[in-house]
């Protein structure tokens, strides 16, 4: 028995020391990768005065330097394509952990979805695994049940996945090439969609909602109460008639402690596919023209906020 024994810790002490080498492989994953704003964050690197949060319809249909430029705030833009509200509560959560609490967050919101289930958005694991080296983003896997806090601590190959063994350094595609000030407009126009502008009137279903994600949204309003952050909730176009029963429950659940800004939809330029890559999203152009009336609301905020931007 006891030479079972001395057997067994010879093996542990062996595989522990092991299990060691794969710190390297957890540094090189986040070396390897073409998105580094996480790490930015994380590293306090993004000390700004206006962010932009939400999903792929803030990285494509708002251009952060565009806001910068014209209003003289220095803007950033976090929104990451294919991620929930409650990926948006950790990014704005770990931005005010590790920065400068920004004087607005423009949160865009998706109509009508933002609480609804929704396999195309989802809590973005694939941002997380590349960055395991640090202990914050290991403590948030293991928050959220990806990971157990035990075997996190003892053993480095626990907290990777197979995606970190995928050691090649990582390229923007055509689609997701991320501008100095994190947006992500594209030029072209998506080959398979059909054109056919959606009229339809649509009541919101409520009974759908996700707690979870209504959670995270109430939690993004109570950081920015207690930071004393202007919050900004965006509604952006969309090539479809806007859900003003969507409008209605987001403005339900943040109230006067928000401010809202919805596009015109009385432009008819938003009707136009010309300007769109699919149903939800615009090209590059259309991002322009959507930054620009962003641009012009910002600056009629100047008497109400105090901002030094004309």
């Amino acid at each position: 028995m006891k030479g079972l024994i001395i057997k067994l810790l010879f093996f542990l002490v062996l595989f522990l020391a092991f299990d060691k080498i794969f710190i390297l492989v957890a540094n090189r994953s986040a070396n390897a990768e073409a998105d580094k704003r996480l790490e930015l964050l994380l590293n306090g690197r993004i000390n700004k005065d206006l962010i932009i949060a939400g999903s792929s319809r803030g990285s494509r249909d708002i251009i952060a330097s565009r806001i910068e430029e014209m209003t003289g705030l220095s803007s950033y833009n976090l929104c990451y394509p294919g991620s929930n509200v409650e990926f948006h509560e950790f990014v704005l959560r770990t931005l005010l952990e590790f920065n400068k609490p920004p004087r607005m967050i423009l949160l865009v919101v998706d109509d009508d979805i933002e609480f609804l289930p929704n396999e195309k958005a989802i809590f973005r694991l694939d941002r997380l695994y590349p960055l395991v080296k640090y202990s914050y983003i290991r403590r948030e896997l293991i928050d959220i049940g990806e990971k157990d806090r035990f075997l996190s601590r003892l053993f480095v190959l626990h907290n990777l996945n197979k995606a970190n063994f995928d050691l090649r350094e990582k390229k923007f595609s055509s689609l997701d090439t991320i501008m100095d000030c994190g947006s992500m407009p594209v030029s072209f126009q998506r080959k398979d969609k059909s054109w056919d502008y959606d009229h339809a009137v649509r009541d919101y279903p409520l009974v759908l909602e996700q707690e979870s994600k209504v959670k995270a949204f109430e939690k993004i309003i109570g950081y920015c109460t207690q930071k004393n952050i202007r919050l900004i909730i965006v509604f952006p176009p969309n090539y479809k008639n806007f859900s003003n029963s969507f409008e209605g429950r987001i403005r339900d659940l943040a109230g006067e402690t928000a401010t809202y800004f919805k596009y015109d939809s009385g432009n008819t330029v938003y009707t136009e596919k010309d300007f769109y890559y699919d149903q939800e999203h615009l090209i590059k152009k259309g991002a322009i023209l959507f930054t620009d009336e962003l641009i012009r609301f910002l600056n009629r905020l100047h008497p109400a906020t105090g901002n030094d931007f004309q």
